[in-house]
């Protein structure tokens, strides 16, 4: 009798072990499959960026024969991406500031503080997110006429940042919220006013949150297509995704040099990542984890 039940016991063992595993394989195969979903179309980009055009006229899909690194070289000459490269940097720079500066602050107010106005002042500022970019831009092309700000880079600064803005306040405000009250409860006690909470308190414990925040938002500034084509109409202002066009032609598509600027134009974001990575993934993960 004894041993009939160790032995359904250690069945039992074994069965439960046996379906974990089948559980861990299916979670690592499915896993694997969104990676190919990503990493396959950007190794088709960069192999298509160092083939000669007759190539990729024969062989769409193979590697290339002779690795042509050049083409990075004469994309950036002949497309004119160091202009387009630095108009995007002096866009992003100041948006992600702007961005970071007034959702912190905006996030902080709405988390600490009590006012009138605050239960319908916050889904107001959220309604910024159920609002795409792409239907207002003909209003804002005119009201950026009226204001004399089209073919500068504060026309595609101020918008993208208002835009950004609501995500950065539900973001920064779920994160403050879950901060230990008892700490800002004693900094105030012990005199602390409300900007030396702030700076000295909230933000460096936001550290997180701000880094996912800053990411996101120049992934979002350096890739904006749609609203640089309309509101800046001087090639000289123009930003590093529109300068991509320049390889499109009427009749045919340069698709080395439009690959290799593709490449180009990923690589700050890429390091933007890689520098923030850390950061990064805490902010995305604290939430869950809380």
């Amino acid at each position: 009798m004894i041993e009939t039940k160790w032995r359904t016991f250690a069945a039992l063992l074994i069965t439960r072990k046996n379906r974990a595993m089948v559980g861990r394989l299916g979670i690592t195969v499915f896993i694997a499959a969104l990676s190919l979903l990503v990493i396959v179309p950007f190794a088709w980009v960069l192999f298509t960026a160092v083939k000669a055009r007759s190539e990729i006229a024969r062989n769409p899909l193979g590697l290339p024969k002779v690795w042509r690194f050049g083409n990075f070289l004469e994309a950036w000459r002949v497309g004119h991406f160091g202009r387009y490269f630095m108009n995007s940097v002096y866009v992003a720079l100041p948006t992600v500031l702007l961005v970071l500066v007034l959702s912190l602050l905006i996030a902080f107010a709405f988390s600490s503080m009590k006012f009138k106005g605050k239960a319908f002042l916050f889904p107001l500022i959220l309604l910024g997110l159920a609002i795409p970019i792409d239907i207002l831009i003909i209003p804002l092309f005119y009201s950026l006429l009226r204001m004399k700000l089209l073919n500068t880079y504060w026309a595609l600064i101020l918008p993208i940042a208002a835009k950004t803005i609501p995500f950065g306040v539900l973001l920064l405000r779920s994160f403050i919220a879950e901060l230990p009250q008892e700490i800002l409860d004693a900094s105030l006690i012990d005199g602390c006013s409300r900007p030396q909470l702030l700076r000295h308190i909230v933000v460096p414990l936001c550290g997180p949150a701000l880094a996912s925040l800053l990411v996101f938002t120049f992934m979002w500034t350096w890739n904006m297509f749609m609203l640089p084509v309309v509101v800046i109409q001087v090639d000289a202002k123009r930003t590093l995704p529109v300068g991509l066009t320049y390889f499109l032609g009427r009749y045919e598509t340069d698709i080395p040099l439009l690959m290799s600027g593709a490449v180009i134009s990923c690589i700050p974001i890429i390091v933007i990542y890689i520098i923030f990575q850390r950061q990064f993934i805490k902010g995305i993960t604290a939430g869950a984890i809380k």
